[in-house]
This record gives C-alpha cells, sequence and structure tokens, in this order.
C-alpha cells in the first residue's frame, strides 16, 4: 500500500482540488448533452486535460465527443497500463431534482450521474499527472461518450485505445443511490446485466368487433403473449437465477369497434448467465410463436443483442476494497446483495482485460432514495473527491506495486 507520507499527501491535494472538482460537475449538470451530442461537455474535459500535461490526448468517434488521454509515468515500478473510464452523457429526461445547478437543456438530464463520474475521472487524471513520478506505467483515461445509447465503448475499442501499449487492468465507478455518501459498493461477479432488444409483431386479421368470430383478435394475441413472458423467470428459472423479459412499449389498433389491425410490443431480455440467456432467447421465441399459432395470429420475433453482462475480477475488487481502507472518507464497504439488471457498456472493455467496476454511494444521509433514471434523481456533491480517492488509491498501489 501507499505509504503513510504518500497517502496524507494524496489527500490533502484532493482536499485543495474538490471544489473546482464539483464546479465542473454544476457546469456539466446545467449543461447536459445526449449520446454523440456531448460537444461541449468533451470541450471542458479536454481544457482541463491540456492542462495537466498528458502525453498524449485525442479524440474517438464518430461524433469526435470522446476523449483518450494518455499518462506515462516518470517514477519506478511495475511496467503495466492502466485505463479508467468515465462516460459523458445524460438522458432524454425533464429534471425535477431541485437541485440550485439544474439543468438548463429542456427534456435533457444527468439523471444517471454521469456528471459525477465525468468530474470523479478528470479529479483522478489531475492527481496522477501530478504524482507521476510515483510509478513508471501508463495510465489510460477513457471520457466515453454515447454510453446510454450504446455505440461508445464499441467506439473506442475499434479505435485501438485497448492496444499500444496493451491494458492490464480497466477500472470504472458508477453512482448508487441505494447506499450513502462515504460507502463503496463492490461484488465479486455480476456487477450489471447482458440486455437483448426484444420486438413482436403481431398480425392478425381484421374485423367488427362486434363479431369478432370473423377476425383474428391481434390485441387479445399480444396481452397473451405479454402475461406468459413476463412470468417467464419465476417457472423456469430457479430461484438463484436471474433473468427477465421487460416491455414498455405497446402499439396497434385502430379503434374501438374494430380488432384485428397489427400490434407491436417492444421490450428486452435481461440476464446475467449465458446458459440462461441461450434458453430465454428460445423460450421467448417459442412461446411467442406459439401463442400466435394458437390464436391463428401470424408472430414475428426480433431478438437484438445490445450489451453484456459486467463481469468484474475478484482481484481487482479486492484490490478497490484494500484502496478503500486507505481513505478516511470511505466509511463503509458494501458487499452488494445482487446485481443491477441495467446494462452497462463498460462490460465490452471487461471483456478485453480484467478489472472491476464498482459503486460510488451519493444518497445524502437522511435524504430521499431516487433512483437512477428518475426525474428527481441526484448525486451528493461530496461523494466526488470520495470516489476520485478511491480511484486514484486503487490505481497508484497497482502502479507502485505497493500492495
Amino acid at each position: 500500500m501507499l505509504c503513510s507520507y504518500r497517502r496524507d499527501r494524496l489527500a490533502q491535494r484532493l482536499k485543495e482540488i474538490a471544489p473546482q472538482l464539483i464546479e465542473w460537475r454544476h457546469q456539466i449538470h446545467r449543461n447536459p448533452e445526449l449520446s454523440f451530442r456531448e460537444v461541449k461537455t468533451s470541450a471542458l474535459v479536454e481544457e482541463q486535460l491540456r492542462k495537466m500535461d498528458m502525453d498524449s490526448i485525442r479524440r474517438v468517434g464518430r461524433s469526435q465527443t470522446g476523449i483518450l488521454a494518455v499518462l506515462r509515468g516518470t517514477g519506478t515500478g511495475p511496467d503495466v497500463c492502466i485505463a479508467v473510464r468515465a462516460d459523458m452523457d445524460a438522458l432524454p429526461i425533464q429534471e425535477q431534482s431541485g437541485v440550485p445547478f439544474v439543468s438548463q437543456n429542456d427534456g435533457v438530464f444527468h439523471g444517471c450521474g454521469h456528471d459525477t463520474h465525468t468530474a470523479a475521472l478528470l479529479g483522478t487524471a489531475w492527481l496522477l499527472s501530478e504524482f507521476r513520478s510515483y510509478f513508471a506505467g501508463t495510465v489510460k483515461f477513457f471520457f466515453q461518450h454515447a454510453e446510454e445509447e450504446l455505440g461508445g465503448a464499441v467506439e473506442f475499442i475499434e479505435a485501438g485505445v485497448m492496444e499500444d501499449p496493451a491494458v492490464d487492468a480497466v477500472l470504472a465507478l458508477h453512482a448508487l443511490p441505494d447506499i450513502y455518501v462515504g460507502e463503496i459498493g463492490v461484488r465479486d461477479d455480476f456487477m450489471t446485466a447482458g440486455v437483448d432488444i426484444l420486438k413482436i409483431t403481431v398480425e392478425g386479421k381484421r374485423a367488427h368487433g362486434g363479431y369478432p368470430h370473423y377476425g383474428v383478435d391481434t390485441i387479445l394475441t399480444a396481452s397473451t403473449i405479454v402475461t406468459a413472458l413476463m412470468s417467464l423467470g419465476s417457472r423456469e428459472l430457479a430461484p438463484t437465477d436471474c433473468a427477465l423479459v421487460t416491455f414498455g412499449s405497446i402499439h396497434g389498433g385502430i379503434s374501438n369497434s374494430y380488432i384485428g389491425a397489427p400490434v407491436v410490443l417492444e421490450g428486452c431480455i435481461r440476464y446475467l448467465r449465458d446458459e440462461t440467456h441461450d434458453r430465454f432467447r428460445r423460450r421467448v421465441r417459442e412461446i411467442a410463436e406459439s401463442i400466435g399459432a394458437g390464436l391463428r395470429a401470424k408472430v414475428t420475433v426480433e431478438i437484438t443483442p445490445e450489451s453484456i453482462p459486467s463481469v468484474v475480477a475478484r482481484s481487482w475488487v479486492d484490490r478497490v476494497r484494500r484502496a478503500c481502507a486507505q481513505v478516511k472518507s470511505v466509511t463503509n464497504v458494501v458487499d452488494l446483495p445482487s446485481p443491477a439488471m441495467g446494462g452497462e457498456d463498460f462490460a465490452l472493455f471487461l471483456k478485453k482485460a480484467p478489472g472491476t467496476l464498482f459503486r460510488l454511494g451519493c444518497r445524502s444521509p437522511g435524504g430521499l432514495h431516487c433512483p437512477t433514471h428518475s426525474v428527481n434523481f441526484y448525486a451528493d456533491d461530496r461523494s466526488i473527491p470520495i470516489g476520485t480517492e478511491v480511484m486514484t488509491t486503487t490505481v497508484l498501489n497497482a502502479l507502485t506495486g505497493s500492495e
């Protein structure tokens, strides 16, 4: 672990720069931008990185709103390369959080904490650039665009960010309003779920509602499919496994007096294990098509992979635990009881190199629980320096071989 002198120096420097990190967070929060449109956010990030004496900085992606920065140490220690990632995009949600630095972009909101992630990674880059004489290895900073719509991680990987030098480990944090400021959440296996996009089209035969026997009722068929598939996990999986089908959109019909017009169901399949994934894909298709056949409707099932599960490396989870023991502002390390069933394209980086995604407690003590992607989500500013210090300490421990 870092010696006490270096720990104290790091903590003192973080205390000095914390107000600036929080101000950056407020600036990003007031000016949220959707996936592939992170123009102002990436400009702020690049401007600050250029003040930190990075060895190289370049834009990534077709929108050129992702940023890769590379920092090489000037000291001694293992010749390893560690990548640290933050996502920068916002959500198409109207903010109702009530914070004084509320979004100025109507209908766009940092409702998932990406402003906090970006500020924390800027802080990590700042500190590591000042302490580069402590290590000899390389740190890559991925300021990733387009996580919410997905595509950003793919574009980073296609741009070769995991090579030259090859990344030995990759790390990220994510705000979690289920736990409080000062708490860090970890898991030893799955952190987030894999997601498939599901679209089911039901076609029938039109008829007057007073004479349904002349037609094929698509709404009846669609509703039967919804009921059957949303109970699939509870009856075909062991209680210790986890997968689910969720529908978020139903469109179809003509009027209150006619049946048989096409109905389109849109939803997703969420899973953790590959074997469960294979089974769900097969059973969703079998059940939907068999219901259609039984009710004389034509059913078309389209399943499109969107993201894979985030599988963390226990060795890197343990490194985060040890780093937390060195950070005085961390009050508790929480063993999260279950993975999040949301998708996260950081999983693609974890597929290329071992590492971990840990959770940053962002709920104010005594404050309301406001989940991510809700209109009133908030992240307490005090979580930012904590996330910065945990991430910086984890990276420095690995780069200095001091664990």
